[in-house]
């Protein structure tokens, strides 16, 4: 039995276009921030989307138009990574999994367009229904992708278990910064405190110097995405019928 401790990579491999999938303002910079920021440094296009229209985003009515602010939070959030605003979708917020057909050939068609050499998507294991519909319409439009394409799955409820790791000291704090863009959600949860706990957390199996910040994404290609979908399928069922 060997050790599965998630291998920390280099990023010099990673090449741009990039694209980022997610269902609501803030996914993206949760889940792959730094990252992202690093993408920017290095001069690499970046397309981001934004599935939904947030509107479930204010359960206690702080704002008079919540889709209107969240939308202004995500284009100042992906400025303060260095990205140009993202691409609206304004699908129904909570409501993804009733439009997979259309958000699967959305998917598609943006893959096609972006022919990303880098791509960010949900893990399948997330716990959110936009998260995992957005994770199942990636996978099944993966044959969109080039098939050298690096497929990072991240996660936002969750950190991918056994993925890879990069070392993301170095663009952590623009990262900390995107996430206090997010007021209105800053209002509920403190995302720039859980974020830092987060990505100082991943680091805990390193004894490098210099290496306080990480950030996890299961580390795919195109053709592997289907099964593993299915078998991320097949484990949230049996732990449903555990759990029932």
């Amino acid at each position: 039995m060997k050790h599965l401790f998630s291998p920390l990579l280099p990023r010099d491999p990673l090449q741009g276009p990039v694209l980022v999938l997610a269902a609501h303002p803030d996914d993206e910079v949760i889940g792959a921030g730094a990252m992202l920021a690093w993408h920017a440094q290095r001069g690499h296009a970046v397309t981001v989307v934004h599935a939904t229209d947030g509107a479930l985003g204010d359960p206690g009515a702080r704002e008079h138009d919540i889709r209107a602010v969240r939308r202004a939070e995500g284009v100042e959030a992906l400025a303060r990574l260095g990205i140009g605003a993202p691409r609206h979708w304004d699908l129904p917020d909570g409501g993804l999994p009733e439009h997979l057909g259309l958000l699967t050939d959305r998917v598609a068609a943006v893959m096609r367009e972006v022919q990303p050499q880098t791509l960010y998507s949900f893990h399948a294991g997330e716990a959110h229904r936009d998260h995992r519909a957005i994770a199942a319409a990636t996978a099944a439009a993966a044959h969109s992708l080039p098939p050298d394409c690096r497929c990072l799955l991240y996660g936002v409820n969750f950190v991918p278990p056994g993925g890879t790791l990069f070392d993301v000291t170095d663009t952590y704090p623009r990262c900390y910064r995107a996430l206090q863009a997010y007021g209105s959600q800053n209002a509920y949860i403190d995302l720039p405190g859980m974020s830092e706990h987060r990505c100082r957390a991943a680091t805990v199996n390193l004894d490098i110097p210099g290496v306080l910040y990480g950030e996890m994404f299961l580390d795919l290609r195109p053709g592997e995405l289907a099964e593993a979908h299915a078998l991320q399928d097949r484990l949230h069922r049996f732990v449903q019928r555990e759990t029932s």
